[in-house]
């Protein structure tokens, strides 16, 4: 039984509180038996801003965005997060990109999702590793190419939004 946590607790990712409240909604429905608004069960914002976003034809979460995935990934499974990126519309690079590049740096795509008033708009290009693993990668932070935990690109897609990286 997962139980969510109390006011001293630790906060939770934004992927746990999904995970929680689609528990929640399921058992409300099992113990009604009848089916119930999903929407009241869902963590806030994130589902919303999906459904509002497919609405009014905006480009999708991560359209204009390449990811290229280094390391090995154990706790959030390599396959799901590719499926992730192209549901999200954005790309998967076979080579990791190179930030000092003339190709990577004339690429003249913005990411439309991202805080209009942050430099993470013009950041097209993410290196995504597995901050849980012992994969230590090269900090990366030029231009266009940026490098982020996969935890951040999960909790990227639950609120959906570019949420900031740390500098």
């Amino acid at each position: 039984r997962v139980a969510e946590p109390g006011p001293t607790a630790a906060p939770r990712s934004a992927a746990w509180r999904t995970c929680y409240a689609a528990r929640v909604g399921v058992k409300v429905c099992i113990q009604r038996k009848v089916c119930v608004q999903e929407e009241k069960y869902e963590i806030p914002d994130g589902p919303q801003r999906s459904r509002l976003n497919r609405q009014q034809l905006l480009p999708r979460l991560f359209d204009g965005c390449y990811f290229y995935f280094g390391g090995t990934f154990t706790h959030h499974p390599k396959d799901s997060l590719i499926k992730l990126v192209t549901a999200a519309g954005g790309q998967v690079l076979s080579r990791k990109p190179k930030p000092d590049s003339d190709v990577t740096q004339t690429i003249n795509t913005v990411a439309y999702h991202a805080k209009p008033d942050s430099d993470q708009r013009f950041c097209t290009q993410y290196i995504i590793y597995e901050d849980l693993s012992n994969y230590c990668p090269e900090r990366v932070r030029q231009g266009k190419v940026w490098m982020a935990p996969s935890s951040w690109f999960i909790d990227c897609v639950t609120s959906f939004e570019l949420l900031p990286l740390d500098s």
